[in-house]
């Protein structure tokens, strides 16, 4: 199953997912009242305002610690349709929980909590809930092949694409932002700074395949298994007849050089 475009993880999306839900449920039960919903959260003493407004806290609170905590993810080589929908049903049944506690204590004994859960809020809430995530859902879609097409329409002089064994695109970067890339076996890991710090990317392609686009964007083989950014190098050294790239972030080991590529890449400095 594919990946979950890096839109999601956006904070624009973020805070969309943070908000809309728990706005989306506040506006449907006060001017629709689904499912009688108002009279259910009244409880015959003129509570419907103040549950409905504290099920719509529960429900703020709840969906922005967990795309918080969703945003944790952004850079694991795996996030799934199937993982994201399931964050979401997650999202909601955590709300739906939460709130069902609040509405048990608050009916002094009318509903206990089972009943609140499976007569209220699961069957209600739930039910509403889904539909703002379908929209938000489609609307990321949307808005990350726009962000796609925008990136592509930038051209080839400003990014680099990176395709795995089965040719399908895997990974769009600018080129000034690669660190160097190095072949492990069948797979390759691309280095590339990310707000100022060192990101590893592993790709199962083999270095062969990326050669051409990599010497047509101005990077450099400094050794059989590396390629490096000329413009990340700060100083070429030698040291005990070997020679190394240190290149200007920390955290990030130097490239062993062949005497091979040594003369190239030193003219490029």
């Amino acid at each position: 199953m594919s990946n979950i475009p890096k839109y999601f993880f956006r904070w624009p999306a973020t805070i969309q997912a943070m908000i809309l839900p728990a706005v989306f449920y506040l506006v449907f039960t006060i001017v629709y009242n689904p499912f009688d919903l108002g009279g259910l959260l009244d409880m015959g003493r003129g509570l419907f305002t103040l549950n409905v407004t504290i099920s719509f806290a529960i429900l703020l609170v709840v969906d922005s610690l967990a795309r918080l905590i969703f945003r944790l993810f952004e850079k694991a080589r795996k996030f799934t349709w199937f993982m994201y929908i399931s964050w979401c049903v997650g999202e909601i049944l955590v709300g739906v929980l939460f709130a069902s506690m609040y509405i048990s204590l608050i009916s002094l004994g009318e509903y206990p909590y089972f009943d609140a859960l499976f007569r209220i809020c699961l069957p209600k809430m739930f039910l509403i809930l889904i539909f703002p995530y379908v929209i938000l859902t489609l609307g990321f879609i949307i808005a990350s092949t726009g962000e796609s097409e925008e990136a592509l329409a930038a051209g080839d002089d400003s990014l680099i694409r990176f395709y795995d064994v089965y040719h399908k695109p895997k990974l769009v970067i600018a080129v000034k932002a690669i660190l160097y890339i190095k072949a492990d076996e069948n797979y390759m890991s691309i280095w590339y700074s990310d707000n100022g710090r060192p990101v590893k990317y592993s790709l199962r392609a083999p270095m062969n395949s990326i050669e051409e686009s990599c010497t047509r964007h101005g990077l450099v083989r400094c050794q059989r298994s590396y390629f490096v950014n000329p413009e990340h190098i700060t100083i070429l050294r030698k040291q005990q007849g070997w020679i190394f790239a240190d290149l200007d972030m920390e955290g990030v080991p130097s490239i062993p050089v062949s005497k091979r590529y040594y003369d190239k890449l030193a003219n490029l400095l």
